[in-house]
């Protein structure tokens, strides 16, 4: 049997974390630093400001389809290296720029050479970790990410605020170069194709008959579907109330404008405890408790906040942002682990590319939807109906769970998966 820390003796595993935690890390450096920059240095209108994230999110939305398609057909520790220097140009590029719009550009493009690295990182995982260790490595990753977000932030305000946001952004792009010449250092344990298969691939099955392959995946595997439809809801309720929050404590706090601050990064530690509990698991058994109960924590808290005019208490919204980043954990660790599970080795790009393409999209429709909801009904009745209707779902999602995430078996889905190959083989050798 083999020990519990084994994973860490893995030198491919530390040196592919190595190179995530220096990519994530820099990107909330980054972030932080680029808000800085357009605001204080040049004092950009809000309009402006309010692009930033749009930029971030729009090459996903259009692309993390196609980008996952991309990936499963092509080497993907190379595509990971070339896409981190890349990025390393464009950020220094960015450390030069001097106005928002030349910036706003550049942060697209950097943004669009980004949006391969996902579904390329998730498919290398599954090639550099052994089966047994995989609900681990998701764990570790998954508590990376969750870390990042918490110090990120803190770490990259600071050091823009103390020396200049430039220096940030330029630590973001040797972060970006210093990762990629880790990567040249991973092995994978299984052998990624050559240039001479990776063409034979591409003539074998077009570029838009692999991307219907991977929505095959997706559709008729009853837990992948479940599972996507109820990301989606919980992450449409999270960008609903992510930028409603200050406008609820303005309003229950008035007086203490750090309240928004000290739960957004409670939920931060509330998902990294989850996350870190999470490694002892071996694997994930019933998606139906990860998912219903996730969304219900997340329900609580956001059902939660609406009341607290009722207390008045900081300490209330503490508590209830911690539950609702268990919650977040929960769903954000079932996630990463169906994407690496369930589907096929060859269609983990596709799939990856299609969660993150439909949950990006969310980026920009869950704020929108979110400040129409507040302006019809109220913050504090908004946040009530909002919190109650997503912990009902949850509560079905755990009660209904057989139901739901009903399975075929592995062995049918995959018969099922070959016999639309052959299809699409056929109609592609007979067009007409």
């Amino acid at each position: 049997m083999k020990e519990k820390s084994a994973i860490w003796k893995d030198r491919n595993f530390i040196k592919y974390f190595s190179a995530n935690l220096l990519s994530n890390l820099g990107n909330w450096f980054d972030f932080v630093a680029v808000l800085i920059l357009f605001r204080y240095t040049w004092e950009a209108e809000p309009m402006l400001i309010a692009l930033i994230p749009v930029m971030y999110a729009i090459p996903s939305i259009l692309l993390g389809q196609f980008a996952g398609v991309f990936a499963d057909r092509r080497n993907k520790l190379k595509i990971l290296v070339h896409s981190d220097w890349i990025r390393a140009g464009l950020t220094f590029l960015l450390v030069f720029t001097g106005s928002p719009m030349f910036a706003l550009p550049v942060l697209l493009l950097r943004n669009t050479v980004g949006v391969i690295s996902l579904p390329a990182q998730q498919g290398l995982m599954r090639s550099i970790v052994e089966e047994e260790d995989l609900m681990k490595a998701v764990t570790i990753n998954g508590s990376l990410f969750q870390l990042v977000k918490v110090v990120g932030p803190l770490l990259g305000g600071s050091v823009a605020g103390a020396l200049s946001p430039q220096f940030s952004i330029a630590i973001n792009a040797f972060s970006f170069l210093l990762s990629g010449v880790i990567l040249t250092r991973v092995s994978v344990k299984h052998r990624q194709p050559t240039g001479e298969e990776e063409e034979a691939a591409s003539e074998k099955s077009g570029f838009l008959a692999s991307w219907k392959e991977g929505w095959t995946f997706v559709i008729h595997s009853r837990i992948l579907f479940a599972s996507i439809l109820f990301g989606i809801v919980s992450t449409l309720v999270i960008q609903m109330i992510d930028a409603q929050l200050v406008t609820l404590f303005s309003e229950v706090f008035p007086e203490r404008a750090g309240v928004t601050g000290w739960v957004i990064s409670a939920i931060g530690v509330g998902s990294l405890l989850m996350v870190v509990l999470l490694n002892k698991l071996e694997k994930i058994q019933k998606y139906g408790w990860f998912f219903g109960a996730g969304s219900l924590l997340i329900g609580i808290m956001t059902g939660g906040f609406g009341y607290l005019s009722e207390y008045n208490f900081i300490a209330a919204a503490i508590g209830f942002a911690l539950i609702g980043g268990i919650g977040n954990g929960l769903v954000f660790t079932a996630i990463q682990y169906l994407i690496q599970k369930e589907p096929p080795k060859e269609a983990i790009g596709r799939v990856s590319g299609i969660i993150d393409s439909t949950l990006s999209l969310l980026f920009i429709i869950g704020p929108l939807l979110g400040g129409l909801v507040i302006s019809q009904l109220g913050v504090l009745y908004a946040f009530r109906v909002i919190g109650a209707g997503l912990a009902m779902i949850g509560l079905l999602g755990i009660l209904l769970q057989k139901f739901i995430w009903k399975s075929k078996g592995r062995h049918v889905f995959h018969q099922e998966t070959l016999k639309s190959k052959e299809k699409i083989s056929v109609n592609e050798s007979y067009p007409g």
